[in-house]
């Protein structure tokens, strides 16, 4: 069955009314609102993943897909989609549902497309695409490096501030050294230039042996400045949105000698040749996860949980956590290259 067909027959199970259908799966996403392209997405690669194991094995349950956004009460939507057939709900995605989920758990496994906390929430497992799981791996690359003075670039913006707490917290506690913050600032004249070299005229700089870029968006713009004004350039760090997989390997080079983690599915993309039929999903984090809830789902009515090679990265299911380990690379040539302390990289 063609991928445009698994989605046309989906989309009509959806839609059917309830009482003509058993669905033993209940999927919870806001598929309208300001999250319905994400939600889609998430949809598109759960689908995948179900139609890969409904061609092996027919007796596979059935899906039904429910909008999350017309429900600020989760408990009344959760009313309607958990029948006497239903075994597992998948979802829901905002944190504000999951939260009422943990505190009124249904009497069926789920898997929350998210993570309000780290606690065991019983027969809830906690699923999230955090960037914050990237630091702990890509902090074991810079150790193997021999990397221990660490000097932390970043922009004045929360989404940068998030990074560096997580990064620097976890830094510290194995024992590495921080150098004082610099913050990046831009001009309309000259970019992030003067802000780079005003850095690298720092004695602080001359410290660090390696540079954290908690703003990942300026790697296009900080990398090939920081090779350029450095005789020798340290190595730089930062989170996998430093690199778009979508560009090309040219555009890519100016990013070379960058290490990051992140999904295997963005740097190993030729391993998941199912988005073949769809091409615009081969590099959609969404869709990842999507497709990585659907392999987890299968475990959840299981008492033994085997770790999972995911296209997210190796997923372990343990105490009512979804525990994500992305993989790290470096890039070469514009392209990133898997490092050898990589994990969850291989199908």
């Amino acid at each position: 069955m063609s991928w445009t067909r698994c989605l046309a027959v989906a989309l009509a199970l959806a839609t059917t009314p309830i009482s003509a259908i058993a669905a033993e799966i209940s999927v919870l996403l806001p598929l309208t609102g300001a999250t319905a392209k994400a939600s889609e997405s998430i949809r598109d690669g759960l689908l995948a993943g179900y139609y890969q194991a409904l061609a092996v094995d027919k007796a596979s349950p059935s899906l039904h897909f429910y909008d999350t956004t017309p429900y600020p009460d989760l408990k009344s939507l959760l009313d309607i989609a958990i029948s006497e057939d239903t075994t597992l709900i998948i979802g829901p995605l905002m944190k504000e549902h999951v939260t009422q989920l943990l505190e009124h758990a249904p009497n069926v496994p789920v898997l929350a497309l998210n993570r309000v906390n780290n606690s065991n929430g019983g027969g809830v497992w906690q699923f999230a695409l955090a960037p914050e799981e990237e630091s702990l791996p890509l902090i074991a690359m810079m150790k193997q490096a021999g990397i221990k003075r660490v000097r932390t670039l970043m922009q004045a913006d929360a989404n940068s501030e998030r990074l560096r707490q997580s990064f620097e917290q976890l830094w510290t506690a194995q024992g590495g050294e921080l150098l004082p913050v610099f913050k990046l600032t831009q001009t309309d004249n000259d970019g992030l230039t003067a802000s780079i070299k005003q850095l690298l005229a720092e004695p602080q700089t001359a410290k660090a042996q390696a540079f954290y870029l908690a703003s990942p968006q300026l790697s296009l713009y900080a990398m090939p400045l920081l090779n350029f004004y450095q005789r020798q350039p340290i190595p730089v760090y930062s989170g996998s949105q430093s690199y778009d997989a979508e560009k090309s390997q040219l555009e890519r080079q100016d990013l070379n000698g960058l290490g990051f983690c992140g999904l295997p599915s963005l740097i190993t993309p030729q391993k998941w040749t199912d988005t073949d039929d769809n091409p615009t999903a081969k590099f959609d984090r969404f869709y990842a996860f999507g497709a990585d809830a659907w392999s987890i789902s299968k475990q959840l009515t299981h008492s033994k949980k085997h770790p999972i090679a995911g296209r997210t990265g190796l997923l372990n299911l343990i105490d009512g956590q979804v525990q994500r380990t992305p993989a790290c690379a470096e890039v070469k040539d514009g392209k990133a290259t898997l490092s050898q302390t990589t994990v969850g990289a291989s199908r």
